[in-house]
């Protein structure tokens, strides 16, 4: 099941479409989100996210955030700055 991902920084998006997960290191401990995820929001670390989608995985190195899984299973990762590797 897919669901719809932003990431978004200071300078604008970085990334807009539908994927199959992302992984993100949290505060509290890393996690993955898929479809259908519990609503949640959590601050992020510094850290490499992974996000795979169409096959493929692609890589974003980020200083740290804040991601939300919405009502509508819908996600948005705010970073504080944000860059694909």
């Amino acid at each position: 099941m897919s669901f719809k991902l932003s990431i978004v920084s200071p300078s604008g998006k970085i990334f807009e479409d539908t994927v199959d997960s992302i992984a993100v290191c949290g505060t509290e401990g890393a996690f993955e989100v898929y479809g259908k995820h519990t609503p949640l929001i959590s601050s992020l670390k510094a850290g490499r996210v992974r996000v795979r989608h169409a096959g493929q995985e692609t890589a974003y190195e980020i200083t740290g955030g804040i991601l939300e899984v919405d009502l509508e299973h819908n996600v948005t990762l705010l970073a504080d700055q944000a860059a694909a590797v």
